[in-house]
């Protein structure tokens, strides 16, 4: 039941990104791939934890709401992103987290080829190498992503993004060290840095209406 109402949930989220977009605005659009390096937080310790590096790719769109103000711009995008972790022991244990990952961003630029970004990513885990892992782990998540753009202006720009998970992955019982149940527990977090690059399908910008 938990999962229905998270699908359903995520599937609102993707509906009411449709309706973002103002109908009259200038817009860009691209296509943007990179790396990850990710890991997890956790408020009960996870021994020999190491980051794990990933990827992600989809596509922009970059809209123009207020053509007064040309330095401000809405970023929508539709990505798959790998994240994770590794735990090390006598031999490494590799956890993949596959997400299917929607940012909605304000962006910034104070000058022509640099622009700042910052807003949320809504993001639902499509599959995952643990075995039971979708039963197991909760698979939908939001988190505050900050980034930077460099060559903005250009057909090819470099990106660096931070995401900080907000909900827990995990949902479970503590117990004592005598067995007794101390109540629920809410834990592990997603962390995640991007590095990518954007190449525009168009370096001009179009509208989104005839």
């Amino acid at each position: 039941m938990k999962n229905i109402k998270i699908n359903w949930a995520f599937g609102f989220v993707l509906l009411l990104a449709g309706f973002i977009v103002p109908v009259k605005s200038e817009a860009q659009i691209a296509v943007i791939g990179g790396g990850n390096l990710s890991t997890v937080r956790s408020e009960v310790t996870l021994e020999n934890k190491e980051p794990i590096f990933g990827y992600h790719f989809g596509y922009q769109l970059q809209y123009f709401p207020v053509k007064s103000l040309e330095k401000w711009s809405v970023i929508n995008e539709l990505i798959f992103s790998r994240k994770g972790y590794v735990q090390q022991f006598e031999e490494d244990y590799d956890f993949h987290f596959n997400y299917l990952a929607l940012p909605v961003l304000i962006n910034y630029s104070p000058i022509s080829f640099l622009s700042v970004q910052g807003g949320v990513e809504f993001s639902k885990m499509i599959s995952t190498n643990i075995k039971q892992g979708l039963k197991t782990y909760n698979t939908f998540d939001i988190g505050l992503a900050f980034g930077v753009t460099a060559f903005d202006n250009k057909w090819v720009s470099i990106y660096s993004r931070a995401t900080y998970g907000l909900l827990p992955m995990l949902d479970y019982v503590g117990m004592d060290e005598m067995g007794n149940f101390t109540g629920d527990i809410n834990d592990i977090h997603n962390l995640c840095y991007s590095l990518g690059i954007r190449v525009k399908l168009s370096n001009e910008k179009v509208k989104l209406y005839k």
